[in-house]
């Protein structure tokens, strides 16, 4: 494939619920892999755009043998993932990170807390021990500490504020903290919804679009000539960043009304799909 006949000159892949199992801790399909290694041997650089930690996205890239810089964190975090460097971070300001904090120390619902370290790892902090271990450290991550309160962590780590926080819930039984959110921070956070059980919160103005479109402009390509893939709401603003936009056939309604392609679902390895019939395909 020349270079004057690619279609596109990055693509940007969510994870979960895209290329990844959203429950569980599962590798990438044969599909997907083959056709994420078929795209960059065609010349066209693949990427990750996701609401996971640096650290734990590295690990993920080295698989698909991804070296262009990465999206993560819900866009607060976009770093290197060949040398693990961070190349631009956006913490939460100190007033709504206190008022967060204190907020999540007055309910009985499972919460983490991530905090950026120098070294690009990142520390995460659990209030309460949600009894499934397996999901909890898929969605949340590994290593985690269990503190009961969060308010203090934030006088502890200062100047240092946290990244973001991640809070379960449950719509389909009732239980939708997202609205509660949205009214009590969304003047100076950014609250999405990244799944169907969980709620994240970054800094106002903080998402995978504007991660994305930094990450862009530090490669100097064009956002008009890059297709990303996505499945939930807080990949909205990520696939109306770029010039082509492709939900999974297992995406929200959100996703499917600003795609211009529906894929089929991760099931069907919707992502895989995509790759071959835009680009691959075309060779």
């Amino acid at each position: 494939m020349t270079m004057q006949a690619r279609p596109f000159d990055l693509v940007i892949l969510d994870l979960d619920g895209t290329i990844l199992d959203p429950y569980k801790s599962a590798e990438f399909s044969p599909a997907v892999v083959e056709a994420v290694a078929a795209v960059q041997a065609a010349g066209i650089p693949v990427t990750i755009g996701t609401g996971r930690t640096f650290p734990h996205v590295c690990e993920y890239a080295r698989k698909l043998a991804i070296t262009t810089p990465v999206v993560t964190t819900q866009g607060a975090v976009v770093g290197d993932p060949v040398s693990g460097k961070v190349l631009a971070e956006t913490l939460l300001p100190l007033t709504a990170a206190r008022r967060a904090a204190e907020w999540f120390d007055q309910q009985a619902r499972v919460t983490a807390l991530y905090f950026t370290n120098d070294d690009g790892t990142v520390t995460i902090y659990q209030n309460l021990d949600g009894g499934d271990s397996e999901f909890y450290e898929h969605v949340f991550g590994a290593g985690r500490i269990l503190r009961s309160a969060f308010a203090p962590l934030i006088a502890e780590h200062a100047p240092h504020l946290p990244v973001k926080f991640i809070t379960i819930d449950n719509p389909d039984a009732g239980d939708n903290v997202e609205p509660t959110l949205r009214a009590l921070l969304s003047d100076e956070l950014y609250i999405t919804r990244t799944h169907p059980l969980l709620v994240e919160g970054t800094a106002q103005g903080v998402h995978k679009g504007q991660g994305v479109l930094n990450m862009l402009a530090m490669l100097n390509i064009d956002p008009q000539r890059v297709m990303a893939i996505g499945d939930s709401d807080n990949d909205i603003p990520m696939l109306e960043a770029v010039g082509f936009a492709v939900a999974m056939g297992n995406a929200s309604a959100g996703v499917r009304a600003v795609a211009d392609w529906m894929a089929p679902s991760i099931a069907e390895d919707g992502a895989a799909v995509a790759l071959r019939k835009f680009i691959l395909d075309l060779g």
